[in-house]
């Protein structure tokens, strides 16, 4: 499951509270403060329900994978106020996807398997270079997609653990 709007978790919207993102450099700062007062409540929502959503997955164990970015930077809301992700993934283009965008995932009540399906035939796209037609402080749709090659590798890797056929050959 990607869970929820990914700017209210990532290292982005960090920038954004501080008032150094491109769309609030010149804002004025009660306008600034009473913006991030609105973004804080909505990723405090937000993260409560992330909270419940994994306390009643644990005690009634239903299996679930939550998706969200994750970058090790120390920036990002979930690296300092949640538990660890189960896996990391440093750069999705390896799994076929136009992104690197480092995307942790936790597995709930489940464990992932052991596989890796190379497949590095995209040209890579930049978050930056995105057209937003997003309002300031929300994320582009077209940047939070997952490829359906990532999609399809992922689940075979790391749900089915089912090697593909017909895919790069890798010496690791």
């Amino acid at each position: 499951m990607a869970f929820f709007p990914c700017i209210h978790f990532a290292d982005a919207k960090t920038l954004y509270f501080m008032g150094v993102s491109t769309g609030q450099r010149n804002k004025k700062l009660h306008d600034l403060m009473r913006q991030n007062i609105h973004f804080a409540q909505e990723r405090e929502r937000f993260f409560y329900l992330l909270m419940e959503m994994v306390a009643v997955s644990s005690e009634r164990g239903i299996r679930m994978v939550i998706e969200n970015p994750y970058n090790s930077s120390g920036m990002t809301y979930l690296e300092n106020n949640f538990i660890r992700p189960t896996i990391i993934d440093k750069n999705r283009m390896l799994r076929g996807d136009y992104y690197v965008k480092p995307t942790g995932y936790w597995f709930i009540n489940c464990d992932p398997t052991d596989g890796f399906t190379e497949q590095k035939d995209k040209k890579q796209k930049s978050i930056m270079g995105v057209k937003s037609r997003a309002p300031s402080g929300q994320c582009n749709t077209e940047r939070s997609l997952i490829s359906p090659d990532y999609a399809r590798n992922f689940i075979c890797d790391f749900i089915l653990g089912k090697e593909q056929v017909n895919t790069q050959l890798s010496l690791f």
